[in-house]
């Protein structure tokens, strides 16, 4: 029970003008005594002074420092560390309150393409900008580990210790190769296999099979909708959509078993997203004690659905492309299974811990993106009747076979719309670690052990590179045109517009997209390589975005094709509520 404390007021006064304090006396082995007021406050005064001459001793200290490092003129030197005032805990818990806000305003006080560091409890981390910079890490192989992944395991799918040992024992590498000195057993190599398992599905061979177990599963659940000729209003967009498309997704992937196991999965793993930022911070289960047994929960479905595909799977369910099956759902979970079980210090717990990732990461940033790409195009009704005229002229058929959605992956406008909002609301850190020797990019020298972070969201707004069309259209709003490049418009395309290139025709310019076909624009991908990384860069680059880009892009071609929406809230009324920042 709740005690509403602003219903009943309350005043309390002392009945005595003397202080109690101080006619009190206990006897001398009480373990209790009361100490006169005057005292507590000269106490408290100096401690105080004592703690506030700590602070401005540490923070002169860092200042100065900070100073002599930005000024130095080595040529090559450790980046500068921003000051900090609390000993030991440096920026960590500004950082933890509330990330967005505390990295723009650094970022606003050193200029938003200084590289520096954070000191956050025992390590410092080095933020890292500028395209050319940027270009750097591509030339390095090996400088990323698991590190992340171990993380997020352990705080948001609660995997035990003894599981995560593995990640931290697998020396060899992301790559096929194993890094020289390694001595992990094949079985072993944990990182590699699960990484190459996520490309083979997500981007290679399997993708086609997994895009369409999602594409049947959605256009399936639209009969349910209860979506009929006349107008019918509902409370709230991602609300209604976001139960469709994770559980259209959670059924390509994993297929039917789980809502089976649990029919409120898809709705238990939506409540869940929301305190994403609070498992990661390490708040404890006895703070928020109904998140950990929401988590607990997910955990044992999951392990459910293994038990009952692993009791009755048989090879002969798997279906004709070799894809689907009505217990394991896809190739990709049986092949994770294969991989998982073979692991050392890994049981059904720590399996089912890892693939409650896989679901959960599947959807949590993916779909939001889906709903907000129909929200862009919906309130602007110009904008709405370009893309209708778009699928027209394609002939658009439909989502489900490879020739619709290769039609639908070349549409100039489309794929603008899709590249602007990952570009507007998508905020990734790639994080980079020497375990070898120091990382050396351009002037800059990390140390080793360091981990070195990439921010999408500041290449995402450098106002040097990106065009705005002379500010008609700022980097912190949508533009549908931003990524379309116009045969008669030099100041078009994503880049800034350089006057020397007046002169260029626009084939002279490096472009890629749809062919130009009767002075219709080209949507532009290539010169952005640096700038525009909403999937992170390197080897750990997201392998998850050739499956997102079908799932937006498609999301967004149906529902124009097949609906009309109108928004009852002002425009101004349409903010992103981010669980971390970003979307």
């Amino acid at each position: 029970m709740e005690l509403n404390t602003s219903t009943i007021p309350v005043l309390f006064r002392s009945l005595s003008t003397s202080s109690y304090s101080d006619q009190i006396h206990l006897p001398p082995t009480s373990p209790f005594f009361f100490v006169p007021e005057s005292r507590i406050s000269q106490a408290a005064l100096s401690f105080s002074a004592f703690l506030g001459a700590i602070f401005i001793s540490v923070y002169i200290v860092t200042w100065s420092s900070f100073v002599s490092q930005r000024r130095s003129q080595e040529p090559i030197k450790v980046p500068p560390t921003v000051p900090y005032m609390i000993p030991f805990i440096g920026v960590a818990i500004s950082l933890a309150l509330g990330p967005a806000k505390f990295l723009s305003a650094i970022s606003q006080k050193l200029g938003p393409q200084a590289v520096h560091g954070l000191k956050i409890l025992n390590q410092t981390l080095y933020f890292v900008y500028k395209p050319e910079n940027v270009a750097k890490f591509r030339v390095y192989k090996n400088i990323t580990s698991p590190g992340v992944t171990t993380f997020v395991m352990k705080t948001l799918f609660g995997a035990t210790p003894k599981a995560l040992t593995m990640y931290t024992l697998d020396t060899s590498g992301l790559l096929a190769a194993p890094q020289p000195g390694s001595n992990v057993a094949p079985h072993n190599r944990i990182d590699h296999l699960t990484h190459a398992s996520f490309h083979k599905h997500l981007l290679g061979q399997g993708l086609n099979s997994l895009y369409r177990g999602f594409s049947a599963a959605l256009l399936g659940r639209f009969p349910l909708l209860n979506i009929k000729d006349e107008w019918t209003e509902f409370p709230d967009i991602m609300d209604f959509w976001l139960p469709v498309l994770t559980a259209s997704i959670n059924e390509a992937l994993a297929g039917p078993i789980l809502e089976c196991v649990n029919p409120n999965f898809t709705q238990d793993l939506l409540n869940y997203f929301p305190y994403s930022h609070h498992m990661m911070v390490g708040t404890p289960r006895w703070c928020i004690p109904k998140v950990y047994r929401l988590r607990d929960k997910l955990i044992q479905d999951v392990k459910q659905w293994h038990a009952i595909a692993r009791a009755r799977f048989r090879e002969t369910d798997i279906n004709e492309d070799g894809g689907a099956d009505p217990w394991w759902g896809s190739a990709f979970m049986r092949e994770r299974q294969d991989i998982l079980k073979k692991v050392d210090n890994w049981d059904y717990d720590a399996i089912a811990s890892s693939d409650l990732g896989v679901l959960w990461g599947s959807s949590v940033n993916i779909h939001p993106m889906a709903i907000w790409n129909i929200i862009e195009v919906f309130r602007d009704k110009d904008l709405l009747s370009r893309v209708r005229a778009e699928l027209t002229a394609a002939q658009f058929r439909g989502i489900t076979s490879n020739q619709d959605i290769d039609k639908l992956l070349s549409l100039p406008l489309l794929q603008s719309v899709h590249a602007e909002l990952l570009r507007l609301l998508v905020e990734v850190q790639t994080v980079f670690s020497a375990h070898r020797k120091d990382i050396t990019v351009n002037e800059w020298r990390f140390p080793l052990n360091s981990l070195v972070i990439v921010p999408a969201g500041a290449a995402h707004r450098d106002s040097n590179f990106w065009n705005t069309k002379d500010g008609e259209h700022p980097l912190d709003t949508f533009w549908a045109d931003r990524f379309l490049a116009y045969p008669n418009d030099p100041r078009s395309g994503p880049r800034r517009y350089n006057a020397a290139d007046d002169g260029k025709s626009r084939e002279e310019t490096p472009k890629t997209g749809s062919a130009d076909d009767g002075g219709q624009p080209k949507f532009v991908s290539s010169g952005l390589a640096n700038s525009f990384i909403p999937f992170g860069i390197g080897e750990r680059t997201c392998p998850g975005r050739g499956f997102a880009r079908r799932e937006i892009i498609a999301f967004c071609a149906i529902i124009v094709h097949q609906f009309d929406v109108e928004f009852l809230s002002p425009k101004q009324d349409f903010e992103l509520n981010p669980a971390f920042y970003g979307i």
